[in-house]
């Protein structure tokens, strides 16, 4: 049987032909990687920042909360008409501390909410605290320990500064509390992501604010 011959023309691709045609394969292998890649880091950091979000939500919430039963005694009525409140004095004199009380709270009536070493930390005592506790590391965290706080501030709005009060002292019914924070992540694009949130805290009962 014979086998019938091909033609002198009819030739496959040349060494140089098959290169190019690896390269271009490879070229396009490599961008579609890449955006495979730049999608799957834009998914995770939309999620991370999701979670900064949520984490600094509940952290506000949980300092806001405590804050606004600062002043609230038993009895109201009797503080109104004697005209004292022996836990009326809310201070917010040390940056990034509040120290206020009001009755029932656990562990003591007299809390102290303070940022220290990138946590929002809640500490308990039976009498006023003093402007040291505020740098001291001592305290209940409140928060994710995988947010980094990185600023948290109090400011009261005040709305007079009538007698009998100290001179130090004025009246503020209404506080603004504002934090700052990011993720404890290896990711350096992730660490640069800060979120910021603020709330608006209304106190049960007047008293004296600085």
């Amino acid at each position: 049987m014979l086998m019938r011959a091909f033609p002198r023309n009819v030739r496959g691709f040349s060494m140089i032909e098959l290169m190019v045609a690896l390269v271009l394969s490879l070229l396009v292998a490599g961008a579609v990687l890449a955006l495979v890649l730049a999608i799957i880091k834009s998914n995770r950091l939309t999620l991370q920042a999701t979670r900064l979000n949520q984490e600094l939500r509940a952290t506000l919430a949980v300092v806001a909360a405590d804050v606004r039963r600062a002043r609230s005694v038993d009895d109201p009525l009797s503080s109104a008409v004697l005209g004292a409140n022996p836990i009326g004095a809310i201070s917010t004199a040390t940056a990034g501390c509040i120290i206020y009380a009001y009755d029932g709270a656990a562990g003591g009536r007299w809390h102290l909410m303070k940022l220290n070493g990138g946590r929002v930390r809640l500490q308990a005592f039976a009498d006023r605290p003093t402007a040291g506790d505020c740098t001291s590391a001592a305290g209940e965290i409140i928060g994710s320990r995988q947010v980094e706080i990185t600023s948290m501030t109090f400011s009261p709005t005040t709305t007079s500064n009538t007698p009998p009060l100290a001179t130090d002292e004025t009246v503020a019914r209404q506080f603004t509390v504002t934090v700052t924070g990011r993720l404890i992540d290896n990711d350096p694009d992730l660490v640069a992501t800060t979120r910021t949130m603020t709330s608006t805290v209304y106190v049960r009962s007047v008293g004296a604010g600085i």
